[in-house]
């Protein structure tokens, strides 16, 4: 069975780069205002689900509040081994002894180092796709249909009028695609959760079909060449040592921040 890097690798290959850039173009030039127009059809019923439910999920999983999260790991595993060397902060973290101190050491590095890759992802792809909506300036669907906006207006710095790539579908798709690389189970659902929360986009009137499609690939490609350049080979440095499962380390993460 291949393993999930493995089944993600055509993201980073130059054919499917050429492949996303062509649809992009045939989308923006002929279906964007037609399948935009489109969606205005449905129910209302279809309006309100992605106003209620995929939206506000949206922001539960916006990259501050993952980055947060992150980083709150990473400060935990700062200094962990010099805490280790204490015996009384020692006996504070390990009140059970099935577990080593190498074993501990090495999963605070382990689950901070896959947090780093979090983190970078989110910003980089982040950073990206804000350049590209600078460069070239695409109106959302509200500026173009009711203010009169140009379709494309390049090096536009009002970033609130500008569509293309779509940041809360790059988001989304970074958080699918790392999720998806250490979990390695529900890629239906956790692909298809965030395709929702890109397709919400359209329904919100923010954004046109080809903003979710690239926005979609900015999202998924960095975190498949972030962990191809440095933090593959770096995780299965330490995953050949013994560490504890992720249930205990949650434990050991909290009673960290009491030592």
């Amino acid at each position: 069975m291949k393993k999930p890097s493995e089944k993600l690798q055509f993201l980073t290959s130059v054919n499917f780069f050429l492949f996303v850039v062509f649809f992009t173009v045939i989308l923006f030039n002929f279906f964007d205002i037609p399948i935009f127009k489109f969606s205005r059809s449905f129910d209302g019923n279809v309006f309100s689900f992605f106003k209620n439910f995929i939206d506000p999920l949206s922001d539960i999983l916006d990259p501050l509040n993952i980055g947060i999260i992150c980083l709150l790991v990473i400060l935990a595993s700062l200094n962990i081994e010099s805490i280790f060397r204490n015996p009384l902060k020692l006996n504070v973290l390990i009140r059970e002894k099935k577990y080593k101190y190498e074993e501990i050491v090495n999963s605070f590095k382990f689950y901070s180092l896959i947090c780093k890759h979090f983190l970078f992802s989110l910003i980089l792809a982040g950073v990206v796709c804000n350049l590209l909506k600078y460069i070239f300036g695409v109106a959302r669907p509200k500026y173009f249909f009711l203010k009169n906006f140009e379709r494309i207006d390049f090096f536009n710095i009002d970033q609130k009028t500008n569509s293309f790539p779509s940041g809360h579908t790059q988001a989304a798709f970074t958080l699918a695609v790392l999720i998806f690389l250490y979990v390695n189970r529900f890629a239906f659902i956790i692909f298809f959760t965030a395709f929702l929360m890109g397709i919400s986009r359209i329904f919100m009137s923010m954004h046109f079909p080809s903003d979710i499609f690239f926005g979609a690939y900015i999202g998924a490609i960095f975190p498949v060449l972030l962990y191809n350049i440095y933090f593959k080979i770096n995780l299965e440095i330490i995953y050949e040592k013994k560490i504890i499962n992720f249930g205990d380390f949650v434990k050991f993460f909290f009673r960290r921040f009491f030592v």
